[in-house]
């Protein structure tokens, strides 16, 4: 579910990088940020490993508060909008978030159409084997460099542990542009790099993540993760100066900006 964010213009990157040596530092019980790839970024496993890990992953998500994390703020975000609604979900993986939030717009009665971009042709090859199809939900091949939409043409980009597989030049490109492009807003929920969820992850190993490319990214993913902190400031570094990040418990976080309309 990752990709590399290019910055094309020199200056634009040597403004971006200024003030930005505190991000990633040590602090009490936060580790210093890891840069260290996860196996799944790599390409390793299996397709059956791929399956496993996205379905841990998700059960995880909804378990311990990540889907949750977004949809408090999404949810009430869509409603008042006027409808119908364009959604993209950035980072898809296997779809399953964009299937459960097109289940809930049907259950409310809401025009929602939600396209699911990942850069990953097995991500996306699992998705399309879901048990659940939804017609509202359209799977995209796409580098999250190079969206395929148009200014404007999108309501809501929104993300669910995505943000950590970037560098923090790399997530104040991408918040740059997917805000630039966005109608309404942006909505990313990510982990939160801290001591105590890694060690919540290795008490719940036996039970949640039984597949070794879980295991392994999991760890990855969380010393990857940024601070609320971090966030906030890497969302002030893209010029968005609407944006909020909410802390929510256990140890995730949301970064939204909305943007004034009619």
């Amino acid at each position: 579910m990752s990709t590399q964010i290019q910055v094309n213009e020199s200056s634009s990157l040597t403004s971006t990088k200024d003030g930005l040596n505190q991000i990633g530092t040590r602090a009490f019980l936060v580790p210093e940020r890891s840069t260290q790839p996860e196996l799944l970024d790599l390409g390793k496993g299996s397709a059956r490993d791929v399956q496993a890990n996205l379905t841990e992953m998700w059960r995880m998500n909804r378990a311990f508060g990540g889907v949750a994390a977004l949809t408090s703020h999404l949810f009430p975000a869509l409603r008042r909008a006027p409808k119908p609604l364009t959604l993209v979900d950035v980072g898809t993986g296997s779809a399953a978030l964009p299937r459960y939030i097109a289940q809930w717009a049907c259950q409310n009665k809401l025009e929602l159409e939600i396209y699911a971009v990942d850069i990953s042709g097995r991500n996306l090859d699992f998705a399309r084997r879901s048990k659940l199809p939804n017609p509202n939900v359209h799977l995209v091949q796409a580098d999250a460099a190079k969206l395929p939409f148009a200014t404007n043409a999108v309501d809501y980009y929104i993300s669910s542990l995505f943000l950590h597989h970037f560098a923090p030049v790399e997530v104040i490109q991408l918040l740059r542009v997917i805000y630039h492009h966005a109608r309404r807003g942006i909505i990313l929920s990510d982990l939160v790099r801290h001591y105590l969820p890694l060690a919540a992850f290795r008490l719940i190993q036996p039970v949640f993540a039984r597949n070794y490319l879980t295991r392994h990214d999991g760890v990855v993913s969380i010393r990857r993760a940024y601070t609320p902190s971090e966030l906030r400031m890497l969302a002030h570094k893209a010029g968005i100066s609407k944006a909020q990040v909410f802390k929510h418990f256990p140890w995730r976080m949301t970064l939204t900006a909305e943007k004034a309309y009619d």
